[in-house]
């Protein structure tokens, strides 16, 4: 897949930068594809490859993409090894114009999440919009194996079910990118974006029961809907105490390992 000639697709970064920057994948197919980026310097990075990036993904370039539900570890960093982005995550995307693949952050480490998060607040002051959306919240997360998630006609999904007004969650490594990927409804700020049916509108409370990953309950109490686009529905939990929304953190985490 991985192309070690220099070049740009569209307004896409080259595989390798124009200074000399390089590319490799391993080609052996095992639990996760490792990617690695190089590139001779930090200004390198920022013109060729921010644009790609999002708080949720980013885009990479390439005439032979990974079919959707594929899981890569990738790793941008300098000629000498200095890293500059580290992580996990999971195809979600496949375009043929560009040709590439958009990939849906699962894991990353505390310095990655800063340099993206000030990458997003840059491009958004400049008015900087890649080619392909790099909006992957709305990309259905896929177990190991399993492709994508299902949904039923009553708007449930995998690990996420809806009846009538109840709402059950169970916390696991493929609901967790639920609780945290959106960076306005996060577990942190007391909310979370899961699959919905389409027929709820705004302001819409529900019943809602959420489980750890030993299926026993963390919260049990009312959630509001503020928010919609398309088949996802944002949710605020209401009245949750500062200790259960503590552990809610902690046990989202613990299943966001489990993806590594």
């Amino acid at each position: 897949m991985a192309d070690d000639r220099n070049r740009r697709t569209g307004s896409f970064a080259p595989l390798g930068s124009p200074s000399g920057g390089q590319v490799s994948r391993d080609r052996r197919m095992s639990v996760a594809v490792p990617f690695r980026y190089r590139y001779q310097s930090f200004i390198d990075f920022v013109e060729t490859q921010s644009i790609n990036v999002s708080r949720s993904g980013m885009f990479i370039a390439s005439n032979e993409p990974l079919p959707a539900g594929s899981v890569v570890e990738f790793e941008f960093a300098l000629a000498d090894g200095y890293p500059l982005l580290k992580g996990r995550a999971e195809v979600v995307r496949v375009s043929a114009h560009p040709p590439g693949m958009g990939l849906r952050f699962q894991q990353l480490d505390e310095q990655s999440r800063k340099l993206i998060e000030r990458i997003a607040e840059v491009n958004s002051q400049e008015g900087k919009k890649p080619t392909v959306s790099l909006d992957f919240t709305e990309a259905q997360v896929a177990p190991s194996g399993q492709g994508q998630m299902g949904r039923s006609a009553s708007g449930s999904s995998l690990g996420v079910e809806f009846l009538g007004r109840d709402l059950r969650i169970d916390i696991s490594p493929s609901t967790a990118p639920f609780f945290v990927n959106n960076p306005l409804l996060n577990i942190r700020l007391g909310g979370f974006v899961v699959p919905g049916p389409e027929d709820v509108p705004l302001g819409t409370q529900f019943n809602l029961t959420i489980l750890d990953l030993r299926r026993a309950t963390v919260f049990e109490g009312k959630g509001k809907v503020v928010a919609k686009h398309e088949h996802r529905l944002g949710i605020r939990l209401l009245d949750v105490p500062k200790e259960t929304l503590a552990r809610l953190q902690a046990e989202v985490s613990r299943a966001s390992a489990g993806n590594k």
